[in-house]
Order: structure tokens, then C-alpha cells, then sequence
């Protein structure tokens, strides 16, 4: 009885080191470019979007992003956050991204938005504020 506890405890404790490296991981291999402007950030997630090329599509958010359904209502945290959101719709092929329009000043990029997911059209206005060629907040409006 003894060694199937220990073995459940080993196990338990294995399965869980390795869920926390892979978020680890995710925030480890992040390399970005600086240098970019946040309308140049800004494109790039939306190009990165639509081939749904998950890896580079993460590496320009900040690894505390905050997510806001606007003004101020928090709808999450942090770069995990993010990546339980988009990988699995990425991985499904799911979703694409057309911009409408488009504005930017200072560290604030503004697209209008038409988000496709399964054949689903939803608009949104977004507002993405990008500091030191990462993203480190995103308010939504979202169309009823």
C-alpha cells in the first residue's frame, strides 16, 4: 500500500514539474525585436494570426499582459493566459483576422477588426499598447 502512495506521489509530482516547465519554457524562448514600432508589432500578431503560427505569435506579448474587455473589466493575466486562449485555436486552424481600419499614436495601435472563428464573424475594436516591442495590454470592444 505503501508503494502505490509513493509511486502516485512520484507521478503526481512528475506530472506537475512538467506542466510548469512547458510555461516556463513559453516565457524562456521569447526573443523580440525591440526596435519595432507598435504598429509594426501590432501587424506582425496579425500576420502570425492568420497563419496561425503560434510560436512567433506569442513571442510579442509581455509575459504579464493584461486582457481587458474595455474600459477596465480584466478578463486575464499574463502570457499563459494567452497561450490556453490561442494555441488550441491556432492547432484547430480555427480563426482568422481581417483589419478594417487601423490608427496608432504613440504606444497605442487601434484596429477595427473582424475576427472569423468557425465561420462566425464577430467585430471588434481593439487597442493594443506596446511597450519596448511587446504588447503588454490588449482592450477589447466587442460587437453584440
Amino acid at each position: 500500500m505503501h508503494m502505490k502512495k509513493l509511486i502516485l506521489s512520484i507521478f503526481i509530482l512528475t506530472f506537475l514539474i512538467g506542466c510548469n516547465s512547458d510555461k516556463t519554457d513559453i516565457k524562456q524562448n521569447r526573443e523580440h525585436d525591440s526596435s519595432l514600432t507598435p504598429l509594426e508589432v501590432v501587424n506582425k500578431r496579425m500576420d502570425f494570426y492568420n497563419r496561425h503560427d503560434f510560436d512567433e505569435f506569442i513571442k510579442l506579448y509581455g509575459d504579464e499582459v493584461k486582457i481587458y474587455t474595455y474600459p477596465e473589466k480584466l478578463l486575464g493575466t499574463g502570457i499563459d493566459n494567452i497561450s490556453s486562449i490561442f494555441k488550441p485555436k491556432f492547432s484547430d486552424k480555427s480563426i482568422q483576422v481581417v483589419i478594417i481600419s487601423q490608427m496608432n499614436n504613440g504606444d497605442h495601435v487601434i484596429n477595427h477588426e473582424i475576427v472569423t472563428e468557425d465561420g462566425i464573424d464577430t467585430k471588434y475594436v481593439s487597442i493594443y499598447e506596446v511597450e519596448d516591442g511587446l504588447i503588454t495590454s490588449v482592450r477589447f470592444v466587442r460587437d453584440n
